[in-house]
């Protein structure tokens, strides 16, 4: 069994295809994420997680630190040579994104909610699908954000707000999939308006690092379309992403969803749809 980006697409696709987990059964039963990933990959030797310790903060684990404490609970050994992360988008149904878009300014579509709640939990699930593949295969691997011990959220940290200690947009940036916008949102291929996942394989998989661009913001045209979208102001030009205005703005949520849509989270979104980077990389102007 050759382990290549080829397996890694076929199993999430089919994933995506066949898990009750990705039907929108509170709604329609339609996909929640399209079967389109996009796969890459980087080596847990690659100097960026480094990097991100001083980027995001001193708490965010590295590769070979989340693999070494996995491997410390599950008295496994390994040498940690061989580390590779795993990345993948998860491309967020057409039909939500055009409801998420008409349905209000301020307050997300009944789509959009399910996708958040439900279309997480097929996250992780698929992640864990993934881990079990593997080890089937003969091969180790860890989804760092299903693990408690690995994950948290921080509300306040050394270099702000809002921080956790496993980042999967931004192992998908060291994986050559894509740039961050104004908005934080990760632009890639499938555009924006996705969810993606990321876990650690001890294997050696061919690193995507050669396609990752100098700037992180590469991507992003700066169009504006996500200034605009955002009902609190929480996009701007000069600042970027305010992250404490918009999760006020979207903790405010909670009543409104659960009142009209029956489901207890959070949700918004409206910075992702309607925008020039919703599905695609945009072309810059030239």
């Amino acid at each position: 069994m050759v382990i290549d980006k080829d397996w890694f697409t076929r199993k999430i696709n089919d994933f995506l295809r066949n898990d009750v987990s990705n039907k929108m059964v509170g709604v329609d039963s339609s996909f929640i994420f399209e079967p389109k990933t996009v796969v890459g990959f980087s080596s847990g030797k690659d100097p960026i997680f480094d990097e991100y310790k001083e980027i995001i903060g001193q708490f965010h684990l590295t590769p070979k630190e989340a693999f070494c404490k996995f491997c410390e609970i599950n008295n496994l050994n390994s040498t940690l040579e061989d580390l590779s992360i795993v990345g993948f988008v998860l491309p967020i149904n057409e039909k939500t994104k055009k409801e998420n878009y008409e349905y209000s300014k301020s307050m997300p579509s009944e789509r959009w909610a399910h996708t958040r709640l439900y279309g997480e939990q097929a996250n992780q699930k698929l992640q864990k699908f993934l881990v079990q593949e593997l080890k089937n295969e003969g091969i180790n691997a860890v989804a760092p954000m299903t693990e408690r011990y690995l994950y948290k959220v921080l509300k306040v940290h050394e270099n702000g707000v809002w921080a956790s200690t496993w980042s999967h947009r931004h192992m998908l940036f060291a994986s050559g999939l894509g740039s961050f916008g104004l908005s934080d949102g990760f632009i890639n291929a499938r555009g924006k308006a996705m969810r993606c996942g990321s876990i650690i394989v001890d294997y050696k998989l061919p690193s995507d690092a050669s396609k990752r661009p100098t700037d992180p913001y590469e991507f992003c045209t700066e169009c504006g379309d996500c200034v605009k979208r955002c009902p609190v102001s929480a996009i701007s030009f000069e600042l970027r992403h305010d992250k404490q205005k918009c999760s006020l703005h979207v903790g405010s949520t909670v009543p409104y969803i659960k009142k009209n849509y029956g489901i207890d989270i959070y949700g918004c979104g409206l910075c992702q749809v309607s925008v020039s980077c919703s599905s695609c990389i945009p072309k810059k102007n030239t």
